[in-house]
């Protein structure tokens, strides 16, 4: 009896586990039947939707964003027309004013061995023609002696000259033989020719010619030297009245004894410089084939000296010649161009000019060389345009005069462009990019639409569009800032911005 009733217990047991393992398994498959249909699945839906527009495609064609008058400020966005002209590819490279060898950073020495008496210039005055430098105490004894024998000879001449004139009378009565005249003559003869053998030795000594005159005239020792301006400084036209020459710096200070030679003051001329390029050897085909075309090279501002992009040209310059060698450790070759300098300021102090040059050795510059150039094509500043992968965008002013059955995109707009502006030359020669037409401030709400255009060429000044349809000379573009209202679309975009339903 026992045995059977644990026998009826197990049965009991193992139909219940049974029963208990269907009803489980039947759940589990309910579930799964009508789980996708209580809870979407977001994937799929995503794959099958044939209405999802593609994730390249960062915006629909009816949106529009709206700027207030005081978002538009805040950008200080600007708009402007787009124009049709000719472009200049370009490559941009660093650059260096520099010194000409032998003819920017001069030197004057003492010319004789002294005391610095007085130093009658500052470091960066200019300089004038014949204009004094500084007084040296002469303490050369040999050139002191020389001075002595210089004034004994003259001394001599004249004893002899008034000799001979006493006895000219004399010899012509008989009274006197001629004799003594030929000795007084003769002696006369070598006076002058000493006289001349210590000119040359007082020039030589480094006595200039102006105070051996004084010497000769005077009959005076000289005991102090004045040392002017020296010969190279000499008056060059159209630099308002300047010289071009002005002092580096001093060496020397009042009541410091100098030799002769010694170096007095550094004088350096800076009304003509030179511009070094750096060149990689792959650029060496462009460098020849602007010398053999003679091509201007612009030369520009870094745009870190820049408040903005504008005005970055400071004009062009010709190539003067490459080096002939390759720097071992960077790879790069050097190439100079010579810049006319320009004063852009004058500071007069106590009868002293001081003279601000627009280049100054050493400061850094941009060159930029002209590759081929793009003829006919619509050009915009670098900042009307915002590439997002494969998508390039404009942003046009809304047109609300457009017709809702043609889209902005696929309508083919006229192809009159207004000529480029004649005082805004697109040619290399220039070195300036195109000033584009009636640009504007934007002080009201506006609203802007973007445009998508294809672009043939991109640097750090403009971009090249295709002259295909999609712009045209009525519609005013966003001339800055585009990257940042791209930002703002896709924010609206994100968060529930408005769109138009319709299409433009």
């Amino acid at each position: 009896m026992a045995q059977r009733a644990f026998l009826t217990s197990a049965t009991q047991v193992l139909s219940a586990s049974a029963i208990l393992t269907i009803l489980f398994a039947a759940g589990i498959g309910t579930g799964l039947f009508f789980y996708p249909r209580i809870f979407p699945n977001e994937t799929n839906q995503t794959a099958e939707s044939p209405t999802e527009e593609p994730a390249a495609h960062a915006h629909e064609e009816g949106e529009i964003l709206d700027l207030t008058r005081q978002a538009a400020e805040n950008l200080q966005l600007k708009l402007g027309r787009v124009q049709q002209g000719d472009y200049w590819k370009s490559i941009l490279l660093p650059a260096q004013v520099v010194e000409i060898p032998g003819q920017s950073d001069l030197a004057v020495s003492a010319p004789v061995t002294g005391v610095v008496s007085r130093v009658d210039v500052l470091p960066g005055q200019s300089l004038k023609v014949n204009q004094t430098l500084f007084e040296i105490q002469l303490t050369d004894e040999a050139l002191t002696d020389a001075q002595s024998k210089l004034l004994t000879a003259l001394t001599a001449q004249e004893v002899a000259k008034q000799e001979l004139d006493r006895l000219r009378p004399l010899i012509q009565t008989g009274a006197v033989s001629g004799i003594k005249s030929r000795e007084l003559e003769y002696e006369l003869k070598q006076l002058v020719a000493q006289q001349a053998v210590l000119i040359q030795e007082l020039l030589g000594r480094g006595l200039p010619k102006s105070t051996i005159d004084g010497i000769v005239s005077k009959r005076e020792l000289a005991t102090a030297l004045t040392v002017y301006s020296p010969g190279f400084v000499i008056e060059q036209s159209g630099l308002n009245n300047s010289t071009g020459y002005s002092v580096e710096n001093l060496n020397v200070h009042p009541g410091m004894t100098v030799e002769r030679g010694a170096l007095l003051c550094n004088v350096a001329y800076h009304a003509e410089l030179y511009v070094m390029g750096t060149a990689f050897e792959a650029d060496l085909p462009i460098l020849n084939r602007i010398a053999e075309n003679d091509w201007e090279i612009a030369l520009e501002l870094p745009q870190s000296d820049l408040q903005n992009s504008d005005g970055a040209a400071l004009g062009t310059v010709k190539l003067l010649r490459v080096d002939n060698h390759v720097s071992e450790s960077a790879q790069t070759v050097n190439f100079f161009a010579r810049i006319p300098n320009r004063v852009t300021r004058n500071q007069n102090e106590r009868e002293r000019t001081f003279e601000q040059w627009m280049f100054r050795p050493g400061q850094r510059l941009h060159l930029r060389l002209p590759v081929e150039q793009w003829k006919k094509q619509l050009i915009l500043p670098a900042s009307a345009v915002v590439v997002d992968g494969p998508n390039v965008i404009v942003f046009a002013e809304h047109d609300h005069s457009h017709s809702t059955e043609v889209s902005p995109f696929s309508k083919l707009r006229q192809r009159e462009f207004a000529q480029v502006d004649p005082n805004s030359s697109t040619s290399m020669n220039s070195g300036v990019v195109p000033v584009l037409h009636q640009v504007e401030a934007v002080n009201a709400d506006i609203e802007l639409e973007p445009v998508p255009v294809r672009m043939l060429y991109r640097d750090d000044r403009a971009v090249v569009l295709a002259d295909d349809g999609q712009l045209s000379p009525n519609m005013r573009i966003a001339m800055n800032n585009a990257q940042a209202l791209y930002l703002a679309m896709k924010m609206n975009s994100g968060g529930g911005g408005h769109h138009h339903d319709h299409e433009h």
